[in-house]
């Protein structure tokens, strides 16, 4: 079945019992700038992707775009990094801007890819945070159609904690998703 989880601590846990080690690779000089370009306001998304061979980080796209834009960037079955302003209104008041990281995770991924990322997402959201990227929120997901302006709104601004576990609900994914289904992870930055 199709829902979105809300998994804390998943990622340390593995990491106590050693099943994931921690990997620091080098962001490119074109990843850099457009970090700063992202830390000045003049974009509000840029997508990563890991060369497995150099072992380094490099930046597939870069952009402005809305929410409802973020499914139509991401390539098929092959995982990514993302950083994404969220900019809206919050209570009629004036426009709230949130820097989220995205790792986008696809069931049909291939496993040396799968297990690449998450090898670097915690070095990477370090260095990101080194470089003024102010990360709010990291949110994982294996089928970016369920990533609405609801569902992010939601992730920024829960309830609190007991009404968004009780709130989650199955998300029906737009396209076959896999074995099970799409999902969403909210994770500690």
């Amino acid at each position: 079945s199709s829902g979105i989880n809300a998994e804390y601590g998943e990622v340390e846990r593995n990491r106590a019992l050693k099943k994931i080690p921690d990997m620091d690779m080098h962001i490119e000089d074109d990843a850099v700038k457009e970090i700063g370009k992202f830390v000045k306001g003049f974009i509000n998304f840029i997508q990563f992707a890991i060369d497995g061979k150099k072992e380094t980080i490099r930046v597939t796209d870069s952009s402005n775009i809305k929410v409802d834009g973020l499914a139509g960037k991401m390539p098929e079955g092959v995982p990514r990094f993302n950083l994404y302003r969220y900019s809206h209104v919050k209570d009629g008041n004036s426009t709230q801007f949130i820097p989220v990281f995205l790792y986008y995770v696809p069931e049909e991924g291939t496993a040396k890819a799968k297990s690449l990322y998450p090898c670097a997402i915690d070095c990477f959201i370090k260095r990101l945070q080194n470089l003024n990227a102010d990360i709010k929120l990291r949110l994982e997901f294996s089928d970016m159609d369920d990533m609405t302006e609801g569902v992010l709104y939601e992730m920024i601004y829960p309830p609190d904690r007991a009404t968004l576990l009780a709130s989650f609900k199955e998300i029906k994914p737009a396209k076959r998703a896999g074995k099970r289904g799409g999902w969403v992870k909210v994770l500690p930055v």
